[in-house]
């Protein structure tokens, strides 16, 4: 497999210079051995990337990524809460979830590379005059910034678990997808591969992400 030029590994490296930047912001004990945390990650990461290893493979060699990214982020409970410790505990749970991504086999699209949601819109306020802030429950809340009114007034949606997004004093932990399932929770990959001509605009913010 093409590692070098696998959209997983390619986020990975990026969330890990992003999770870089926000240790040195957090506000929690031990920085610098978190800082140092993060860059092991950084150089296991170099290693997967020319590695040329089939999926399956991948998924078994970045465990060791999974059990350094969960010492960080149980360090980080401790943290002050605030923007920088939300971006860090999205790029650790990212590197956690490396395993489940690489064994969804090859991908040819980079809105493949990131987890999506299913669930129910159980809340949902206007914060300007074309934003809606909506509370969504997929089993796990997520809070979502949204410029569609149809979306902001669904009962069930799909959320992209995508990198936080600052619009104002509100944060956004996602971004919607015009489509539904009648389940509560993570999607499979046969079920995020079914909403693939909706992905556009997810794929556009992923693109973003990697030119930084």
């Amino acid at each position: 497999m093409d590692t070098a030029n696998d959209f997983r590994i390619l986020i990975a490296e990026r969330g890990a210079l992003e999770l870089e930047k926000a240790l040195q912001n957090v506000k929690v004990q031990k920085r610098k051995e978190l800082a140092g945390l993060a860059g092991k990650i950084k150089n296991e990461l170099q290693v997967l990337k020319y590695s040329y290893m089939p999926p399956d493979e991948l998924a078994k060699a970045s465990e060791s990524i999974v059990r350094t990214s969960e010492e960080i982020l149980n360090a980080l409970q401790k943290a002050e809460e605030d923007f920088n410790r939300k971006i860090a505990e999205y790029w650790l749970n990212y590197l956690i979830s490396l395993p489940d991504l690489f064994k969804r086999g090859e991908i040819d699209k980079i809105g493949f590379a990131v987890r999506y949601f299913s669930g129910d819109v159980i809340s949902a306020s206007k914060i300007s005059d074309k934003l809606w802030l909506c509370v969504v429950d997929c089993g796990k809340r997520f809070n979502v910034v949204t410029n569609s009114e149809k979306l902001a007034n669904s009962e069930s949606v799909v959320v992209s678990y995508l990198p936080p997004r600052k619009f104002g004093n509100v944060i956004s932990e996602g971004m919607f997808v015009d489509a539904t399932f009648e389940k509560k929770g993570e999607l499979s990959f046969e079920e995020i591969k079914s909403m693939a001509d909706k992905l556009g605009e997810v794929e556009a913010i992923l693109y973003q992400i990697l030119r930084g």
